[in-house]
Protein backbone atom coordinates (compact mmCIF):
# COMPACT_ATOMS: atom_id res chain seq x y z
CA UNK A 1 0.00 0.00 0.00
CA UNK A 2 1.28 3.59 -1.25
CA UNK A 3 0.70 5.87 1.83
CA UNK A 4 -0.11 9.26 0.39
CA UNK A 5 1.83 12.05 3.24
CA UNK A 6 -0.97 15.08 3.21
CA UNK A 7 -2.19 16.74 5.88
CA UNK A 8 -5.93 17.02 6.22
CA UNK A 9 -5.53 20.97 6.48
CA UNK A 10 -3.49 20.72 3.15
CA UNK A 11 -5.85 18.78 1.78
CA UNK A 12 -8.77 20.82 2.89
CA UNK A 13 -7.39 23.78 1.12
CA UNK A 14 -7.07 22.17 -2.14
CA UNK A 15 -10.71 21.26 -1.85
CA UNK A 16 -12.13 24.60 -0.55
CA UNK A 17 -9.67 26.08 -3.72
CA UNK A 18 -11.50 23.67 -6.02
CA UNK A 19 -14.83 24.15 -4.95
CA UNK A 20 -14.76 27.88 -5.28
CA UNK A 21 -13.48 27.03 -8.74
CA UNK A 22 -16.25 24.73 -9.18
CA UNK A 23 -18.98 27.40 -7.77
CA UNK A 24 -17.67 30.27 -10.30
CA UNK A 25 -18.10 27.12 -13.25
CA UNK A 26 -21.62 27.09 -12.21
CA UNK A 27 -22.39 30.29 -11.70
CA UNK A 28 -20.69 31.31 -15.47
CA UNK A 29 -23.37 28.37 -16.40
CA UNK A 30 -26.47 30.43 -14.91
CA UNK A 31 -27.10 27.46 -12.27
CA UNK A 32 -26.34 29.22 -9.22
CA UNK A 33 -27.03 32.85 -8.75
CA UNK A 34 -23.75 35.18 -8.94
CA UNK A 35 -24.23 36.36 -5.87
CA UNK A 36 -24.21 33.12 -3.55
CA UNK A 37 -20.99 32.22 -2.36
CA UNK A 38 -20.40 28.88 -0.74
CA UNK A 39 -21.65 29.97 2.58
CA UNK A 40 -24.93 30.95 0.98
CA UNK A 41 -25.63 27.04 -0.12
CA UNK A 42 -27.60 24.29 1.56
CA UNK A 43 -25.89 21.31 2.26
CA UNK A 44 -27.03 19.95 -1.01
CA UNK A 45 -25.93 22.37 -3.05
CA UNK A 46 -22.42 22.06 -1.20
CA UNK A 47 -21.78 18.28 -1.28
CA UNK A 48 -22.65 18.41 -4.97
CA UNK A 49 -20.18 20.81 -5.66
CA UNK A 50 -17.41 19.00 -3.36
CA UNK A 51 -17.75 15.89 -4.97
CA UNK A 52 -17.28 17.60 -8.75
CA UNK A 53 -14.24 19.08 -6.67
CA UNK A 54 -12.69 16.04 -5.40
CA UNK A 55 -13.56 14.12 -9.08
CA UNK A 56 -11.60 16.99 -10.32
CA UNK A 57 -8.90 16.53 -8.11
CA UNK A 58 -8.49 13.31 -8.18
CA UNK A 59 -7.63 13.22 -11.97
CA UNK A 60 -4.90 15.51 -11.35
CA UNK A 61 -2.85 12.54 -9.62
CA UNK A 62 -0.91 10.73 -11.12
CA UNK A 63 -2.54 7.54 -12.36
CA UNK A 64 -0.30 5.13 -9.89
CA UNK A 65 -1.91 6.77 -6.95
CA UNK A 66 -5.31 6.39 -8.19
CA UNK A 67 -5.31 2.72 -8.98
CA UNK A 68 -3.36 1.41 -6.79
CA UNK A 69 -3.82 0.75 -3.29
CA UNK A 70 -3.51 3.61 -1.03
CA UNK A 71 -4.81 5.49 2.02
CA UNK A 72 -6.81 8.38 -0.25
CA UNK A 73 -10.23 7.42 0.83
CA UNK A 74 -9.64 7.80 4.19
CA UNK A 75 -8.03 11.42 2.90
CA UNK A 76 -10.78 12.14 1.31
CA UNK A 77 -13.57 10.96 4.11
CA UNK A 78 -11.55 13.28 6.91
CA UNK A 79 -11.69 16.27 4.24
CA UNK A 80 -15.18 16.28 3.84
CA UNK A 81 -15.58 15.60 7.42
CA UNK A 82 -13.26 18.73 8.03
CA UNK A 83 -15.74 20.74 5.87
CA UNK A 84 -18.57 20.92 8.64
CA UNK A 85 -16.38 23.01 10.73
CA UNK A 86 -15.88 25.52 7.87
CA UNK A 87 -19.92 25.58 6.68
CA UNK A 88 -21.43 24.72 10.37
CA UNK A 89 -23.17 21.68 8.51
CA UNK A 90 -23.07 18.69 10.34
CA UNK A 91 -24.00 16.56 7.78
CA UNK A 92 -20.58 16.31 6.44
CA UNK A 93 -19.51 14.45 9.50
CA UNK A 94 -21.89 11.65 8.22
CA UNK A 95 -19.18 10.86 5.01
CA UNK A 96 -17.50 7.37 5.19
CA UNK A 97 -14.50 5.90 3.41
CA UNK A 98 -17.49 3.79 1.93
CA UNK A 99 -18.72 7.20 0.47
CA UNK A 100 -15.07 8.54 -0.87
CA UNK A 101 -14.38 4.69 -2.34
CA UNK A 102 -17.89 4.73 -4.71
CA UNK A 103 -16.60 8.49 -5.56
CA UNK A 104 -13.41 7.92 -6.55
CA UNK A 105 -14.29 4.11 -8.18
CA UNK A 106 -15.44 4.91 -11.48
CA UNK A 107 -12.11 6.74 -11.90
CA UNK A 108 -10.30 3.56 -10.63
CA UNK A 109 -11.93 1.93 -13.35
CA UNK A 110 -11.88 4.11 -15.96
CA UNK A 111 -8.05 4.21 -15.33
CA UNK A 112 -7.29 0.48 -14.86
CA UNK A 113 -9.59 -0.78 -18.02
CA UNK A 114 -7.34 1.69 -20.65
CA UNK A 115 -5.16 -0.89 -23.39
CA UNK A 116 -2.17 -2.37 -22.50
CA UNK A 117 0.37 0.50 -23.28
CA UNK A 118 -0.06 2.18 -20.00
CA UNK A 119 2.53 4.98 -21.17
CA UNK A 120 0.09 7.48 -19.19
CA UNK A 121 1.57 6.04 -16.24
CA UNK A 122 4.78 7.61 -16.70
CA UNK A 123 3.66 11.23 -16.88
Amino acid sequence: MIEIKITIEAALALLLERMKSELKFRQKAGLIPTSYRLDDLSYKQLMEICEAAIFDTIFLLPTDLIIQETNLTHIIAETVKALSRIYKKEEFLLFSNRKAKLLIQPIVNYLSNIPEEKEFRNN
